[in-house]
């Protein structure tokens, strides 16, 4: 018996001729990705978020659950957390933060990250008086007139790859960007999808992998309700008995009241149909039609689809059950739900770290303007705390996630809560809320009722509030310390 050959490796790199070949080396990104592709992509991607219902969708989605974050700043000293809430408050309105007057700063931020989602990357670049100017991702690049030692990703990079300066370009009706001035890395927020650790100077989209899956899944849609519109413009079809022959529909002499809207044919003619009313068609004596019966989408076609679409969702970790969640249970969609937190968790980090960037530029601008309106270094000296620490006590807090049922989600985190596996704040910020907002709007309430002599039942019937619980506590120290006394003095 003759043996085959033993081969000791990776079948990964053997080519077979069965698949497409494995690739024989490691390029840089924008070797893999060409400036002109580079273009092709973000142009395509921006075309489906403008005609596919299914990309703008999962689009909207994912910024519904990444991008939205609110202000929180609490120190503990009143006079300071006051000043630096009310100016971040009114650092949000549109004509105090974007240079064109237009977005408010939640909707900023957002179209920020919609412009990475479809581009691979954005950024802003601070101007003075506070304003921010948000630049799309193709008008950083090496443009018309841009200077020589700029790359082809539009950055000019010291030797060990990290960028110095952005070429900032402005859109022209035909042709290229053109080259308006380089922007210091220092004064611009760059934030981008990265698939590599080091060679890569530009993010890509992470629609690049379902670009052609959602196109391929549009035309199908496209095809089949065409084929749908064919089978409805067959109308009735008129059948005729054999000549001379008395039937319900005539002979073959001539047609009766019942179709007396038919036309005539023979068997040379043509049969002009309306797609915009029923068609009669007037048969001769022994011939029929075979009506195409349309079972347009087929449910072969109708699941297909549905895998699709859920391949097409992966690209930015949408589970199938946002989709569609008659298909799943209660606790299939928790569970969907709980994993798609853990894979936007980094997402929201990095726009995390672009507001902590942009909260950090403002405090620090206002802190150096010694002709500010706000007495934000006064305030902040007179409470023995430097900028770096009132940049540190910034937080922006995720909006989190929706209830799907309320009152179990609810009993999950107080049971949690109870035998110490969560606490009010943690359980608070993942419906993206703060427990110390809560309480403070909770203390106005409550002293507003006392005022207008109003009773309020907080809590369930039967149970004790924190302050009986806390009154209970301080008792029971009391005791144990008075019984500790009369056994030292006994």
């Amino acid at each position: 018996m003759k043996l085959g050959r033993f081969h000791f490796g990776y079948n990964a790199v053997e080519d077979k001729s069965r698949r497409q070949a494995p690739m024989r080396r490691v390029r840089h990104e924008s070797e893999v990705l060409k400036k002109y592709n580079r273009e092709r992509l973000i142009a395509t991607a921006q075309e489906q978020a403008r005609n596919h219902a299914l990309v703008a969708w999962m689009v909207r989605k994912h910024l519904d659950y990444v991008s939205k974050f609110h202000f929180s700043f609490r120190t503990g000293k009143p006079g300071l957390d006051r000043l630096v809430n009310s100016i971040f408050r009114w650092h949000g309105r549109p004509g105090n933060l974007d240079f064109g007057r237009r977005f408010g700063r939640d909707e900023l931020f957002r179209l920020f990250e919609m412009e990475k989602v479809l581009a691979g990357d954005a950024a802003f670049i601070k101007l003075p008086f506070l304003k921010m100017q948000a630049i799309e991702s193709d008008l950083i690049a090496n443009g018309d007139g841009c200077p020589k030692e700029v790359n082809d990703s539009g950055l000019l990079v010291d030797e060990w790859g990290r960028v110095d300066q952005y070429a900032i370009c402005q859109r022209q009706t035909m042709g290229r960007p053109k080259f308006h001035h380089m922007e210091p890395a220092d004064n611009v927020i760059f934030d981008a999808y990265w698939t590599r650790l080091s060679s890569q100077f530009r993010g890509v989209s992470p629609l690049s992998t379902a670009i052609n899956t959602v196109q391929d899944i549009h035309e199908a849609f496209e095809f089949n309700l065409i084929k749908a519109k064919m089978h409805a413009l067959f109308g009735v079809a008129v059948m005729r008995d054999a000549v001379g022959t008395d039937g319900d529909f005539g002979g073959a002499a001539g047609a009766t009241a019942e179709t007396a809207a038919a036309t005539a044919t023979d068997d040379g003619s043509t049969f002009d149909l309306n797609p915009r009313s029923i068609n009669i068609v007037d048969l001769n004596p022994g011939e029929k039609i075979e009506l195409l019966e349309s079972r347009t989408p087929s449910g072969e076609f109708v699941d297909g689809s549905y895998l699709f679409i859920q391949i097409g969702m992966l690209a930015l970790d949408i589970p199938i059950t946002c989709f569609d969640s008659r298909r799943s249970s209660f606790s299939a969609r928790i569970a969907d739900l709980n994993e798609y937190e853990v894979s936007s968790d980094y997402k929201r980090t990095k726009n995390r770290y672009v507001r902590q960037s942009y909260s950090d530029w403002v405090l620090q601008t206002i802190w150096n303007d010694e002709g500010s309106t706000w007495p934000l270094r006064k305030v902040a000296e007179a409470n023995k705390m430097r900028l770096r620490d009132v940049q540190e006590a910034v937080e922006w807090i995720p909006s989190g996630s929706p209830w799907l049922d309320k009152y179990k989600q609810v009993q999950g985190d107080q049971l949690s809560i109870d035998i110490g596996l969560d606490n009010s704040i943690d359980a608070a910020r993942r419906r993206g809320q703060d427990v110390f907002d809560n309480i403070d709007k909770q203390a106005q309430v409550i002293e507003y009722a006392r005022l207008k002599g109003v009773p309020l039942l907080m809590g369930k019937s039967g149970a004790r509030s924190i302050e009986e619980i806390v009154q209970d506590e301080v008792a029971k120290s009391d005791e144990n310390a008075a019984d500790e006394k009369g056994e030292e003095n006994e």
